[in-house]
């Protein structure tokens, strides 16, 4: 499994704001000098992040991105099932033989299982608060 760069991006995006929640509403220009990230891109991320109730977008001067819940509230398994479409390897299709029946019921569902079970319950504030993490910055 690969994550996209809308994956990629906007998992950076999610992390840059609650790194700098104390700021106030953050620009997305100002993510994207700190992150060097395309500002254009990094928009379509946010805007996708604010439909999918992971921002909350405040106009004006002064005005920029906030998360709408807390880090300990927004689950990485959602954000990346949200802008990668799915994350699933599993897919039931019409008509499969029985090597790709097999493969799906025995290798990509049990697969998925454990993908699931590692992202499932990782939020957003264990991922900024990892010792790992904040060593890095």
């Amino acid at each position: 499994m690969k994550i996209s760069t809308r994956g990629r991006y906007g998992l950076r995006l999610l992390v840059d704001i609650a790194e700098h929640a104390s700021d106030g509403p953050i620009a997305l220009s100002t993510v994207a000098k700190r992150q060097k990230l395309s500002e254009k891109y990094l928009q379509q991320v946010a805007l996708l992040l604010t439909r999918g109730g992971f921002l909350n977008s405040v106009k004006g001067s002064g005005g920029g991105y906030l998360l709408k819940d807390s880090p300990e509230q927004i689950k990485i398994y959602d954000v990346l099932d949200l802008l990668e479409g799915s994350i699933a390897f599993e897919e039931e299709r019409d008509g499969e033989n029985a090597i790709e029946r097999i493969l799906r019921l025995h290798f990509y569902r049990p697969l998925d299982e454990q993908v699931e079970r590692l992202f499932a319950d990782l939020t957003l504030a264990e991922v900024t608060q990892a010792a790992w993490f904040t060593y890095m910055i």
